[in-house]
């Protein structure tokens, strides 16, 4: 067996699965709590292909990568929009009452999803 060809297959595979994560990172764009450790699992798969690699990224890694930093912001950015929302905005006396008449528009209007 050629050592070289398991570790090409390694770094394949954790290329690959890389992709799959910064992937599934992205998609899950609403929930910060799943995201970023999906994206910081990209991320470190990436990495680690790229040290079995021999200091260079294929192109799946490269991909996760990329998947997994965009994951990572999205995330940073919707954790940031939901402190200023629930900081900020509901305790408003004007704005928190507009706020929650437009929550409550819009859930009646796709069939009601949860109150507050």
């Amino acid at each position: 067996m050629n050592p070289k060809n398991n570790t090409e297959s390694l770094a394949a595979r954790l290329a690959t699965f890389s992709v799959l994560t910064g992937g599934a990172s992205v998609l899950m764009c609403i929930s910060p709590l799943f995201q970023f450790p999906l994206a910081m699992a990209g991320l470190t798969l990436a990495l680690l292909s790229r040290v079995q690699n021999e200091k260079k990224f294929s192109g799946p890694a490269m991909t996760g990568l990329i998947l997994s930093i965009a994951g990572i912001v999205i995330s940073l950015f919707t954790f940031a929009m939901a402190m200023l929302v629930y900081n900020v905005i509901l305790p408003h006396p004007v704005l928190g009452k507009d706020y929650m008449e437009l929550y409550r528009q819009f859930f009646d209007g796709v069939g009601g999803i949860p109150s507050l």
